[in-house]
């Protein structure tokens, strides 16, 4: 069954645990507009389809270096109170993770610094905190995509071109405005390289033989085939 999509952004029925009270604790310290969320979480509030454990967020550009130590602290003294709680930075992300005696990692929320930004963010409706505008959201999946192309960057393209929020060519704009902004390399045929060499990845490394649930055998074939008839051979205006 198709997920209705929506082009206003609205409280997502898959929200990761721990995500609420963190994102309550930041509004109730007047933090909320510090940061904009993003990533998978943010574009559960366009089209609400699969789960997602953690929370990604962007720092806003006017956000100073004592507001970020601010928020980082609420976050690590909201989530002490339900486990261990550890802060890692790698390059330009800082991940502010939680561990239960249940699991090694329960919940991470992390912010990364923006390099570019196509929309101002909007809100995100059932709390004061900013979310990312649907051509951000498109244009930094398909960056994912491109460089990392991880089974759930595959998934979520496929699902936000299939609700229609948007469709293979409005992808390729957002990517290519985003690699504008950025001074990146924006040529389309070596994209699609890329995504044929990271499918062709997970398709030895995963073969259909071996997904034994026939349901994701099916979905798993259908998102596979999907790129290699459609994705990859469209012709952009």
């Amino acid at each position: 069954m198709r997920v209705q999509p929506s082009k206003q952004p609205k409280r997502p029925t898959h929200i990761p645990d721990y995500a609420e009270v963190c994102l309550e604790a930041l509004v109730a310290h007047n933090l909320g507009d510090k940061i904009s969320l993003g990533g998978a979480f943010a574009l559960l509030h366009y089209l609400d389809y699969r789960s997602t454990y953690d929370v990604d967020a962007w720092w806003q550009f006017t956000t100073t270096t004592e507001e970020r130590r601010q928020v980082t602290a609420v976050l690590e003294n909201t989530l002490a109170a339900f486990g261990e709680v550890r802060i890692r930075t790698f390059g330009d992300v800082t991940s502010v993770e939680l561990a239960t005696e249940q699991r090694k990692k329960a919940f991470s929320f992390q912010i990364a610094v923006r390099s570019a930004q196509i929309a101002s963010s909007v809100s995100a409706q059932w709390l004061d905190v900013p979310l990312d505008a649907l051509p951000d959201l498109i244009a930094n999946k398909m960056t994912a995509l491109v460089q990392r192309g991880a089974p759930r960057d595959f998934r979520d393209i496929h699902a936000i071109c299939e609700s229609t929020l948007a469709d293979i060519s409005d992808c390729w704009q957002r990517w290519q405005q985003r690699q504008a902004l950025t001074n990146d390399d924006a040529d389309v045929g070596r994209a699609k390289l890329a995504i044929a060499g990271h499918l062709e990845r997970i398709e030895q490394y995963r073969p259909l033989s071996n997904i034994h649930d026939p349901v994701q055998q099916s979905a798993a074939a259908t998102v596979r085939q999907w790129y290699k008839q459609e994705f990859l051979n469209a012709r952009l205006g």
